[in-house]
């Protein structure tokens, strides 16, 4: 049975970015989601379309079907006084922000002033090629 929007699939994938493994399912641990759902990357969604069980591939997703190209209007300027109280920012620590309707947005700290700090609001990998390779264990549905 091929993978169509609504097929219960489950895989072992490895996740590369410029050659190096950035994620992968653990050993005896795959990953199971239903196709359609969202509940995966949408361009590693898509491109599994189609596929079988017992198939391998090899998957190139670009940035704006992952993760999103990466946007410097997502690096704000924080005035240090409107930081939590008591933190002393560094480089590569974590701040968390939420928006007017409630999401939480994580950021992290890539400048340090003395009035003020650069927090990047990307995701770590946006603006990534990302290269999957997958074997799909399971198809239903």
């Amino acid at each position: 049975m091929a993978i169509q929007n609504g097929s219960v699939v489950t895989l072992d994938y490895k996740a590369y970015v410029d050659g190096h493994m950035v994620d992968q399912t653990p050993p005896g641990q795959p990953l199971t989601y239903i196709q359609g759902s969202g509940q995966i990357i949408p361009g590693l969604e898509k491109r599994l379309e189609g596929l079988e069980k017992g198939d391998n591939k090899e998957i190139t997703v670009p940035p704006e079907e992952a993760y999103g190209n990466y946007s410097e209007e997502r690096v704000m300027h924080v005035p240090k006084e409107d930081l939590p109280s008591g933190i002393e920012p560094q480089v590569g620590m974590e701040l968390q922000a939420t928006s007017q309707i409630g999401e939480l947005f994580v950021g992290i700290i890539t400048k340090v002033d003395p009035d003020h700090v650069d927090v990047d609001f990307n995701h770590p990998m946006a603006g990534r090629t990302l290269r999957f390779d997958v074997e799909v264990l399971d198809v239903e549905g």
